[in-house]
Parts: C-alpha cells; structure tokens; sequence
C-alpha cells in the first residue's frame, strides 16, 4: 500500500513539474514595451513608433512606447539591460550607448555583450549644418575660420561624446583646428541656435535640415548621402575625412537570455516590420534610411563599432563629463 501511495506521489510531482511548461502560453500573451532612450518627438521616437505599427499588426497584444532619455542614452538602455528576459521589455535606438559610452564611464549597470541584438533597421548619417544667414558656406569655410580664430566658433550637437561630437571633432583634429563644442539636452534649443545664428555650426541628422521649413543648409555628410528626400549635400569622404565614412546603426533590442519562443517571434517580425509602411513613411519623413539588418548583421555592426570607435576616442581624449 505504501509503495502504491509513493508511486502515486511520484507521479502527481511528475505531472505538476509538466504542467506549466503545458499551460504556458505562447509568445507574445500580454503587453509589450518598448524602450527608446531620447525625447517623445525625437527622430528615434519617431522610428520606434513607426516599428511598434508594423509589429502591432502581427499581433493582437497591445505594444507600448516609453520614453527614457538622459545621459546619453545610457538610461534607456540601462532600464533594457535591468528588465527581466522574457520578451515583455525591449530596447530600440542609435548605438552610441554601445560603441561610445562604454569608453567613457565607468559607472555603466550594462556591458554590450548582455544583449540580444535582434535586428538593425536603420542606418543615419550625420551632418555638419548651418543656419540661413551662416557666412560659411562650405567645411573649408569652417576650417579657415577656425584657423584664423582658435576656439572662437560654436558647433552644437545632442550632448558631449555623442557620435555628433565625435564626428565634429574628429575633422578638427585631421584639419588641425580647434572649435568650441556647446552641448545641447534639448534638440528644439539647438535648432533654435542654429536658425538665429548663435550657433555658428551644428552637427546632427539628416532631419534637422526640415527644421525652420528647409532653410538650414547642409555642408556635409557621413557615409554615400543615399538618404530618401535629403538635398544634395556634399559627401565628407570625398573631401578626404578619415572618420567620417560609417553611419550610424540604429536598432533594436533585448536583454540576453529571453525565451527561445520570444526570441523566434521578434527575429522573424523584425524584418516584416521594417517592410511595413508605417515604418517606412516614418523613416522617410525623418530622412533615415531604412536598412534592415539581421541579428549576425546587427551585432557585427556593434562589434566593428567598438573596434574603430574606441580607438577614435583614445586619439581624441575625450573623457566622460
């Protein structure tokens, strides 16, 4: 009697040890959130919004927006980073909080190998600019000015050691001038600064050549200029700039570890939500290229950003503020 009381135990702890992988239910089963780690409005916000359209209509679960901007991105991410790994918490942005900021602080709560890298959807290239009563009407106009006068001209970008500032400052050092960085949180004052002239260059995306109705100019470009809708703007590399050819990826994301199911559904959506006219009319109104890219392709993007970035920081000496 006992030995049948044991068998039965045995087999009720067998069935109840089974049961939850039986009433598990599939992936997705409940509200999405994805992560972007700049301002509501942002060219980022904007791309995100466009993707989560494209995913919503593969699923009847409802996929959310949030907003965590600050610290160069490194919030944002971090929140992803801290998220449990279930497929519920996702990450989509530039990624200069993985090929940059690692270089720069010490006090980051994530490492780049702690995360799944889905797919890429996106490359941007950076642009120098200037407002429409700017005196400078080409890079070697900026150069010259910056010889004759060391330090006196402004540039502004979206905050210090951003791939903008990087970008700024990498052509004054191959050209041998010396400029003075002013660093902006909020994108619509560094648009106002360069519309009235206070800021007497700006580096950015190609969509804040739209602001103030298309009448900030566009001096040079990162990368092959292939940008839907963008003015032609003269191609940084053919002017023999050595950091100035990679765009930068955008992409999206997850903690490491997620669920082999939840894995599976995000890598096979990604690419039909890239395909999907609301991420395309959002890429195309804010002058991104869409450029899909899957996880190997994605993660290769990051690691060879890692390579040649860091060692422009270490040339640069540009620290964390």
């Amino acid at each position: 009697m006992k030995n049948n009381l044991f068998k039965l135990a045995a087999s009720i702890a067998c069935v109840a040890a089974v049961l939850p992988a039986w009433a598990q239910e599939p992936y997705p089963s409940r509200t999405i959130t994805v992560i972007v780690p700049l301002t509501a409005g942002s060219q980022l916000d904007i791309l995100a919004r466009g993707l989560v359209d494209g995913l919503s209509k593969l699923t009847s679960q409802p996929i959310v927006v949030v907003n965590r901007d600050g610290a160069a991105s490194t919030i944002g991410v971090g929140a992803v980073a801290r998220s449990k790994p279930d497929g519920y918490t996702l990450g989509f942005g530039a990624d200069g909080a993985f090929v940059i900021q690692p270089f720069l602080r010490t006090d980051l709560n994530y490492k780049v190998d702690e995360f799944e890298y889905i797919c890429q959807t996106n490359t941007t290239p950076l642009v120098f600019m200037v407002g429409p009563k700017s005196p400078y009407k080409s890079i070697a106009d900026l150069i010259e000015a910056g010889r004759k006068a060391p330090g006196k001209l402004n540039f502004g970008t979206v905050g210090h050691a951003t791939s903008f500032h990087l970008l700024a400052e990498s052509i004054s050092m191959e050209a041998g001038v010396k400029w003075n960085h002013i660093p902006f949180r909020v994108v619509g004052d560094m648009v106002s600064q360069t519309l009235n002239g206070t800021l007497d260059f700006t580096v950015s995306v190609p969509n804040t050549l739209n602001a103030g109705g298309g009448v900030i100019k566009g001096l040079g470009i990162t990368g092959d200029g292939k940008v839907p809708n963008l003015p032609p703007v003269p191609l940084l590399r053919d002017m023999g700039y050595k950091y100035s050819a990679p765009p930068s990826v955008i992409g999206f994301y997850a903690p490491k570890g997620l669920p082999s199911d939840a894995l599976g559904w995000l890598r096979n959506a990604c690419p039909r939500a890239v395909e999907s006219p609301g991420f395309v009319g959002n890429s195309v109104k804010t002058l991104t290229a869409v450029a899909y890219g899957d996880s190997a392709a994605y993660t290769g993007e990051i690691q060879r950003g890692n390579r040649e970035i860091g060692e422009l920081i270490r040339k640069l000496n540009i620290t964390a503020q």
